[in-house]
């Protein structure tokens, strides 16, 4: 639910950004939300899971709490990374 409401906002965030400098911003709102979503399952699969059950194996339920948790931080970073790298230096093809 967590990353849910992160998704949205950062869509949020690329839309209206979008819509401030004339850029389509439906599908810029898209492609924020995919910017979040795809390092954040890759993340939560590939480190997250496999780190999670071996501190649950070892009783260390914070820590695994906090590894859930990581996966929404990292999309969010590659999230904030696209919009600094990528939608700021676009610029609008409308004149």
């Amino acid at each position: 639910m967590f990353g849910g409401l992160i998704a949205i906002l950062i869509a949020l965030w690329f839309y209206r950004s979008a819509e401030s400098r004339d850029l389509p911003g439906i599908q810029w709102a898209i492609a924020g939300a995919i910017a979040f979503y795809l390092p954040n399952f890759i993340w939560s699969l590939m480190i997250a899971k496999p780190m999670m059950n071996q501190l649950h194996a070892q009783n260390a339920t914070a820590m695994a709490s906090l590894l859930g948790f990581s996966s929404v931080f990292v999309g969010a970073a590659i999230a904030g990374l696209v919009y600094f790298l990528v939608l700021r230096r676009t610029k609008s093809t409308l004149t």
